[in-house]
């Protein structure tokens, strides 16, 4: 991982792929779920122009690729350009 992924890219990302924002009882925490394969998703709530940490990308990068929500080289693609490419 080469380039800097915002917080904000990450959820750009999440909504692209029809991930849903929902209520967390964690103020600290934002949830996001995917309606069609019930897949859950947790972020820190951190600033949106601010470098994600590299726990989270790897940690979408894995439930997002186990989940089918994505290839590998399509991650690493989103994560060399900020931004899934038209294929």
């Amino acid at each position: 991982m080469s380039r800097h992924v915002t917080n904000q890219q990450l959820r750009d990302l999440l909504a692209q792929l029809g991930f849903q924002p929902r209520d967390s009882v964690e103020p600290k925490c934002l949830v996001f779920e995917h309606p069609e394969s019930q897949a859950r998703l947790l972020l820190p709530s951190n600033r949106d122009n601010e470098n994600a940490r590299s726990a989270d990308i790897l940690s979408m990068r894995t439930h997002l690729i186990h989940r089918g929500h994505l290839t590998e080289n399509a991650f690493e693609d989103f994560v060399q350009h900020g931004q899934l490419r038209a294929s």
